[in-house]
């Protein structure tokens, strides 16, 4: 009869910890784990609306140098944005509205990362709609905010974890 109790109250032991300390914790986890995949999706989606808005405002195009009689043949192309001449081989993107060059990356990071600027960087033709902008900053911000949040949930469930093992032991 006493070994039936010992295994009743382990039994007892194992379900406590079960619903007290694992299950709680996992839930946690799992809660953190939606709601950083959700802040993740929908920063993604935003940012490919933008991206999609930039690639049929603008074409990509491979810059090539062409010599006639070992002499160049083009008159040299600079990007008004990191200032440096475009190089053989350099990819870049024409502005459909005004049909300014810059190169990809440069003119990628302009119009999605810079604080507002929607526009060409030489005669400010709108690139992307003000609309969308909107849009797209307001999920930068609420992403931030969802950031810090994503920080704060994060510690709290990690001072949970630590004191809750400490606190519960086995057999």
């Amino acid at each position: 009869m006493a070994a039936f109790t010992k295994l009743i109250s382990y039994f007892n032991q194992l379900i406590n910890i079960f619903f007290f300390s694992w299950l709680p914790q996992t839930l946690s986890i799992l809660m953190l784990l939606s709601l950083v995949t959700i802040s993740a999706y929908v920063q993604r989606q935003e940012k490919h609306k933008c991206r999609k808005i930039i690639n049929k405002k603008s074409t990509k195009f491979v810059y090539k140098k062409r010599k006639l009689f070992g002499f160049a043949a083009t008159e040299p192309l600079d990007c008004s944005i990191c200032l440096s001449d475009f190089e053989h081989g350099d990819k870049g993107r024409k502005i459909e509205s005004c049909n300014h060059m810059f190169h990809e990356n440069c003119l990628d990071k302009w119009l999605m990362h810079g604080k507002g600027q929607t526009t060409c960087p030489l005669c400010r033709s709108v690139v992307i709609p003000e609309n969308m902008v909107e849009v797209h900053r307001k999920v930068g911000d609420d992403g931030l905010a969802f950031n810090l949040f994503e920080e704060e949930l994060a510690l709290l469930f990690l001072s949970g974890l630590t004191s809750g093992c400490s606190s519960q032991r086995f057999f």
